[in-house]
């Protein structure tokens, strides 16, 4: 049985610290071991200030990466940004003041392996780091979304798509809502995170994902060793019928939750 862990929380780094901690411990302690590559998959969409509310605070961020390095894992930390450079996103959205000093890899997604998700899709290009990992620790940000009514734990693993080619995904599944959300959950499942940690200290509503929508305060962690599971008591706690939201529709009908 999946299980998911809500958290109160704000901004403030030794909370923040403790409650990953926490969450980590419990949900994939015993997964992250001496010496495995752990990736570590924030929301990197574009350029933003925290306070935008637009990407994985830093804190959040900076809280798995000491997590990790104290299990004495080797942590990475990647994303393929739709817009700008990962650099300039790091820079803008101060992760890269966070992480300063401490012995992680920071890069973007850029090598690639096919793999087959099954129909209609067949072999698609997934970030080979991401296919190599050990472990895959997910940090999506809670977001509105404005085809996909939000974007949650299973949606953030479409980063996993480098570069151009998520773009091409974009116009070629995007037109049809239903068909966008069978190829994201292919590639989550594909990919199978072991465990995710929503960022919804402070999140977005309105015309999300990206700087049209509008910061929200809700105070929470969320993590969860199932993506659907965690996106599913999310939509309970924002009072989002999860059949709206069409990940979660298809997740259902084919037996995910």
């Amino acid at each position: 049985m999946a299980a998911v862990i809500v958290r109160k929380a704000e901004y403030q780094y030794t909370q923040v610290k403790a409650l990953v901690f926490e969450i980590l411990e419990k949900l994939a302690g015993t997964k992250i071991r001496s010496g495995c590559r752990v990736l570590i998959k924030p929301n990197m969409l574009s350029a933003a200030h925290p306070e935008d509310a637009v990407l994985t605070h830093p804190q959040v961020i900076r809280a798995t990466v000491e997590y990790v390095l104290q299990k004495g894992a080797r942590p990475q930390v990647s994303d393929s940004p739709a817009i700008g450079s990962f650099e300039k996103i790091m820079k803008l959205n101060q992760t890269a003041d966070a992480l300063k000093g401490l012995p992680v890899v920071c890069e973007p997604f850029k090598d690639v392996t096919w793999v087959d998700v099954g129909k209609p899709f067949g072999r698609i290009e997934i970030a080979r780091d991401a296919l190599d990992a050990d472990v895959i620790i997910n940090l999506p940000k809670l977001k509105t979304h404005s085809q996909m009514v939000l974007t949650l734990a299973v949606k953030n693993m479409f980063g996993c798509i480098v570069g151009f080619k998520k773009s091409q995904w974009h116009m070629r599944a995007g037109v049809d809502t239903a068909a966008f959300a069978r190829l994201l959950v292919a590639i989550h499942q594909a990919v199978k995170p072991a465990v995710s940690i929503l960022d919804g200290i402070l999140a977005m509503e309105g015309e999300g994902p990206g700087k049209g929508g509008t910061p929200c305060k809700i105070g929470v962690l969320i993590g969860s060793d199932d993506s659907f599971a965690l996106d599913m008591v999310v939509c309970e706690m924002i009072r989002v019928y999860y059949e709206n939201v069409p990940v979660l529709k298809l997740a259902y009908t084919d037996g995910l939750i």
